[in-house]
């Protein structure tokens, strides 16, 4: 149906399995709605408040999930997710465990309904409650915020955290070069 999409999933790789991912969701033709960038910090958009809060909120709608760094960028959200197992307390769940290569190896999914505590359905439902609010904001239901897909990564060791960890953090002051940056 979609001859040139490609996925960025990795095969066989269990995507409700505990971890920690990086996850970047942007704008729609990368229009720089959420706010802007003055110096090194960004001054959100009140639709900028919204994906923020609605952000914060993930782990009250998941139980499962535990936010890392993240920040809310003109036209793009980056964070980091730990999902854990339901019998894992907080204290395990943030720490990265490195994936084992059992993990990798398992049958991969069908394509079908999204199954509770994926990080697909965690990402769905965040773009969609951040799309409802602002469209109530704006007055224009219906409309489009998010680009269709987004970028995950599947962290698997702590040195791969505290990078990912920097260039969060880090992304503000280097918004010009950024490949997401519009003037």
């Amino acid at each position: 149906m979609y001859p040139n999409r490609r996925t960025m999933r990795l095969p066989y790789y269990d995507y409700t399995d505990a971890g920690a991912y990086f996850v970047t969701v942007c704008v729609a033709q990368h229009r720089c709605i959420l706010g802007e960038v003055q110096d090194t910090d960004v001054a959100l958009s009140r639709m900028g408040q919204i994906a923020l809060a609605m952000w914060e909120d993930l782990p009250e709608h998941f139980s499962q999930v535990h936010l890392d760094q993240f920040v809310v960028m003109p036209n793009h959200v980056h964070g980091i997710l730990f999902i854990k197992n339901e019998s894992q307390d907080n204290e395990q769940s943030a720490s990265v465990r490195t994936q084992r290569a059992a993990s990798l190896r398992r049958p991969m999914r069908t394509f079908g309904p999204l199954q509770a505590g994926e990080l697909g359905t965690i990402v769905r439902s965040y773009k969609s409650a951040v799309t409802r609010q602002v469209n109530l904001l704006r007055q224009t239901p219906g409309h489009s915020l998010w680009q269709k897909k987004y970028y995950e990564h599947v962290i698997r060791d702590e040195p791969d955290l505290n990078r990912i960890r920097q260039y969060i953090v880090t992304n503000p002051s280097r918004w010009a070069e950024d490949k997401y940056y519009r003037d």
